[in-house]
């Protein structure tokens, strides 16, 4: 059984994956930024452990490194070794043009996507040497590949940044103890994305709601399949990717023949 630490897994695509590494039997630390959602989390991961199963959970801004040093010696000293570390804790301010940023949500999706990501890649490097084993996957996400998606300027670029520090860290770390893969979870319906989709005039909302239900999913549907990937992964520099090419085609096809609404369950005037 696994050790897993996973960064940003309160709510959303983390919380999401803890909940189904734990429903295998694999142990899991989760962090986040609000102590009350780390204990809430805590609890109902709890209730869906198997047997031998562990959960841990501590308050960890992701930009501080020394609040995920502290993340990995609490995990540690919880779990045991940590056999996966996963950065996935981000921040997403989609939809808008740079114009509409504030400077807020600017220094929230740096700090969290590209600093996050570098805090918690530095420590779990220098943990696993020590313990010479482990596997980091970094979280990415829109804009990845060097496309320019409108209203991803702030986000896309952030995911651009990571995409190269992923890569430059594969090559870094070539012929060691440590492994490093990236996680390409596709556009899932999450807490962020309905807040988002709350912020939007009511037209634009529309458009956004029909194409994310084409190429979207709830992480109910995404979460379980990434899961087995990971903890069947033993490759240096794996990408594992949910939406590729092929099934993306297959999406739109489908769309001419059949609606879906992943939006039907949401209520967005709350």
């Amino acid at each position: 059984m696994k050790n897993i630490v996973i960064t940003g897994s309160t709510k959303g695509i983390g919380f999401a994956l803890a909940r189904e590494f734990v429903k295998r039997g694999h142990s899991v630390a989760i962090s986040g930024r609000n102590a009350a959602e780390v204990e809430a989390a805590v609890r109902t991961l709890g209730g869906v452990a198997t047997s031998g199963a562990r959960v841990a959970g501590m308050v960890c801004d992701v930009a501080k490194v020394a609040d995920v040093q502290a993340l990995w010696d609490q995990a540690k000293a919880t779990l045991g070794q940590v056999d996966i570390w996963i950065n996935n804790a981000g921040f997403a301010r989609t939809g808008v043009k740079l114009a509409d940023l504030t400077d807020g949500e600017i220094e929230t999706m740096v700090q969290s996507n590209i600093i996050g990501t570098i805090n918690g890649s530095q420590v779990a490097i220098a943990g696993m040497q020590a313990q010479k084993h482990g596997h980091i996957y970094n979280t990415l996400g829109g804009g990845q590949d060097g496309r320019v998606l409108p209203g991803m300027i702030g986000y896309g670029t952030t995911k651009r940044a990571l995409r190269y520090f992923t890569d430059s860290m594969v090559k870094e770390l070539k012929n060691g103890p440590v492994k490093v893969g990236m996680i390409s979870p596709g556009m899932n319906v999450t807490e962020g994305m309905i807040r988002e989709m709350r912020s939007l005039p009511e037209e634009r909302r529309k458009g956004n709601m029909k194409f994310i239900s084409i190429m979207g999913d709830k992480v109910e549907t995404t979460t379980p399949w990434i899961a087995d990937r990971v903890l069947a992964d033993d490759q240096h520099g794996a990408h594992i990717q949910w939406m590729t090419g092929p099934k993306l085609l297959g999406r739109f096809i489908g769309a001419m023949f059949k609606k879906r609404d992943l939006f039907s369950d949401v209520d967005l005037a709350a």
